[in-house]
């Protein structure tokens, strides 16, 4: 079962129409907004705006099973990024900030940004990609199978040896999006884990949609987020560009 990127079920269920107490549209290009169940905007609240591109088509040429491991980019880099960031530049986007995970494949992607923007690159640990433990760098075919019958009955649960669950990076992720200042509007070129979280954790996104699976390499996201009496930010989001699609993994 070759694995190229970010690890992913084959059998991506279809994104529903509605998700309990909000409003979910979808479209064939995956554009759409949720609203965070039980969240309604108040018109009052500043909004802070997060864009987020998730990173280029990275070069892995043996399809192992990575998330933490850097990866350079592949050599279609420099036609993803133009295009991503044409999108973005289209779409009116006007951020004050830079943010970008550790890992190469964004980093190289945030340094073009940067000289775009004029804004320094700020390198963020905490939208790093999830630490897939023991599966790191391992093809598909040598993890144990009890493991990957565990994982696949709980695709955000399952805690992937000496590594992560889904609900670690909503965690830090959110806690992260929390710092940032409610009136302001930040770039963020991160992971699609990351970007996922988001969606699940602050946007209402339900957790048996394994959306992960929907994303493209380069995809350009805009998050509109207000703060709940708590000072938790809740949000929608829209996608904005799709790029190269992922490829669908084979089991066995």
């Amino acid at each position: 079962m070759p694995l190229r990127g970010f690890f992913y079920f084959c059998a991506i269920k279809q994104l529903p129409q509605t998700c309990s107490g909000a409003t979910f549209k979808t479209r064939r290009r995956f554009r759409h907004r949720v609203w965070h169940d039980n969240f309604k905007p108040n018109p009052c609240n500043l909004v802070m705006i997060l864009w987020t591109i998730r990173h280029t088509k990275p070069y892995n040429p043996n399809d192992v099973c990575y998330g933490r491991l850097d990866f350079d980019v592949s050599p279609t880099f420099e036609d993803e990024s133009d295009k991503a960031l044409k999108a973005l530049t289209d779409a009116k986007a006007k951020p004050t900030r830079l943010f970008s995970s550790p890992l190469l494949r964004c980093t190289r992607f945030a340094d073009k940004a940067s000289k775009l923007l004029g804004l320094p690159v700020e390198k963020e640990p905490a939208v790093i990609e999830l630490n897939f433990g023991s599966w790191e760098g391992q093809k598909l075919t040598a993890v144990p199978r009890s493991e990957m019958q565990a994982w696949i009955s709980d695709l955000r649960g399952f805690r992937f040896p000496e590594g992560e669950n889904f609900y670690d990076i909503d965690k830090r992720a959110g806690d992260f999006l929390d710092t940032l200042p409610d009136d302001g509007e930040f770039l963020c070129i991160t992971h699609a884990g990351v970007i996922a979280a988001l969606q699940h954790s602050r946007c209402g996104l339900p957790d048996e949609v394994f959306v992960e699976g929907l994303f493209t390499y380069a995809m350009v996201t805009r998050f509109e987020f207000t703060r709940n009496e708590e000072g938790k930010y809740r949000g929608t989001f829209t996608k904005i560009h799709d790029g190269i699609p992922m490829p669908k993994l084979k089991m066995g």
